[in-house]
């Protein structure tokens, strides 16, 4: 983060709380759920106020995307690339929620998630419960294009079936395997598939993403990241 960020400007006044604090508070935050006023600087750890206004400024700045981006050049993985989503409700409303269509209208909102082969996730995206989830495949796919040095196929399921994403791997050179509309179920794909729905479980793991607590966009968006960051940073090189 700090080769991303660049170096620091020293204003006047307190001198800021030290990177290593923020992300130790950041991974409690995220991990365990704990409110934001309960966020109390300590030696090691940075306040609530402090996390809120890092996170202003990385979505500001991006930074959170640059970072991912370059954990996930790091690694060499599997060649395979696939999409999948997951909703979640909503405790007090705020941006991005739309009524949810498999709860009951209530209050929802949508993780878009790619990953590689073997569950790396490589891009993310966070939209209301009822945004269906082609709309979503451009922006996943070509994110995820931009930091694979190589991507052999993309699966998906029949929620993302349209003849214009598989028009556009085509024209990149990657082969699309999606499970067409008005196919009986049973495609196989589910062989091939379930790394991504790990990935979904390993991220709702975090309590502050399984139930959306917070009005912001931006943060919610942050907290996603901060997730996939997390699982990427903690996997080990593999060869392929």
């Amino acid at each position: 983060m700090e080769c991303c960020e660049g170096g620091r400007s020293r204003g006047r006044g307190h001198p800021p709380a030290s990177l290593v604090c923020v992300l130790a508070t950041l991974r409690q935050f995220v991990r365990e759920g704990t409110p934001w006023r309960s966020l109390r600087a300590t030696a090691e750890k940075a306040s609530g106020s402090t996390l809120r206004r890092c996170f202003a400024a990385w979505s500001r700045t991006g930074l959170l995307g640059r970072v991912h981006a370059l954990l996930v050049r790091m690694l060499r993985s599997h060649p395979d690339l696939i999409l999948d989503s997951c909703s979640v409700r909503v405790k007090r409303g705020g941006d991005l929620t739309d009524p949810n269509p498999t709860d009951r209208a209530k209050k929802g909102s949508k993780y878009h998630v790619a990953t590689t082969g073997d569950g790396l996730p490589v891009a993310c995206a966070v939209t209301g419960a009822n945004v269906p989830d082609t709309l979503l495949f451009e922006r996943l796919f070509l994110a995820a294009f931009a930091v694979l040095t190589r991507i052999r196929t993309v699966l998906a399921d029949k929620g993302y079936d349209a003849e214009r994403h598989r028009e556009l791997r085509r024209k990149l050179g990657v082969r699309p395997r999606i499970h067409k509309r008005g196919r009986a179920p049973g495609s196989g794909l589910g062989k091939r598939r379930w790394p991504v729905e790990r990935t979904n479980a390993w991220l709702l793991e975090n309590r502050r993403l399984a139930l959306r607590y917070d009005r912001c966009g931006f943060i919610i968006q942050s907290l996603l990241q901060t997730a996939c960051i997390f699982l990427v940073a903690g996997r080990p090189a593999q060869k392929f």
